[in-house]
């Protein structure tokens, strides 16, 4: 299986200005390995062959850059996914990521064999943990908490503040940003917890629908 989508991951990579070297692509070519091997079984994503590199790796890979440099500014930086489920967007993060820490939360059994599977095959288990919690349940801090495809802004905000580091931020990978604008007219509504939010365009190689970061920080 190793190298399969060698070709296509040549080109989404460079688009994306990602440099991985040699370690990095194993560690990248046996999590899609695991992915494709499991997602028959365990329905992990709406997705096969090319369309799950482009719509899942290459989508959680676009927030690299934007994570890498809010990265810097932590002398260690602890990133957290929330929801996890199959591993996006925090196990491409965490192989493109080698200086920061990874905390994957999920609290589907099925879902968490997986994941602590995968890291194995992917040489992972000593840089990133599975929780498999409720977040309600977490009790670490955080200085990055990430999700994709995860609850609206307003059902989950108030629970994350609790859990992201006084400095911190929350990259919320999101489509529309009019969508996501009224997803945080319902946050000033019904949340106790503050924030402010910019939004960062994610570029997806092969993707033509539209994605983006969310980035917020609490008030």
């Amino acid at each position: 299986m190793a190298g399969k989508y060698r070709k296509l991951l040549d080109e989404g990579l460079s688009s994306l200005s990602l440099d991985l070297d040699q370690g990095q692509r194993e560690q990248l070519d046996a999590y899609i390995a695991e992915l494709e091997l499991f997602n028959p079984v365990y329905k992990l994503v709406a997705a096969q062959g090319e369309d799950l590199v482009i719509r899942h790796i290459f989508d959680s890979l676009s927030g690299v850059q934007t994570l890498r440099a809010l990265s810097a500014a932590y002398p260690s930086c602890r990133i957290a996914d929330f929801g996890s489920g199959a591993g996006l967007p925090g196990i491409p993060l965490a192989i493109a990521l080698p200086s920061c820490s990874f905390t994957l939360v999920e609290r589907m059994g099925r879902r968490v064999d997986f994941l602590r599977n995968a890291l194995l095959r992917a040489s992972l288990s000593d840089r990133v943990q599975v929780v498999d919690r409720d977040l309600k349940e977490v009790k670490d801090r955080f200085e990055i908490i990430t999700f994709r495809a995860f609850h609206p802004l307003a059902d989950i905000l108030d629970v994350v503040a609790d859990l992201l580091s006084e400095d911190g931020y929350v990259c919320a990978y999101k489509a529309v940003q009019e969508q996501v604008e009224e997803e945080l007219v319902q946050v000033k509504r019904t949340c106790k917890s503050s924030w402010t939010a910019n939004f960062v365009p994610l570029q997806v190689p092969r993707l033509e629908a539209s994605r983006m970061l969310c980035l917020l920080q609490k008030i």
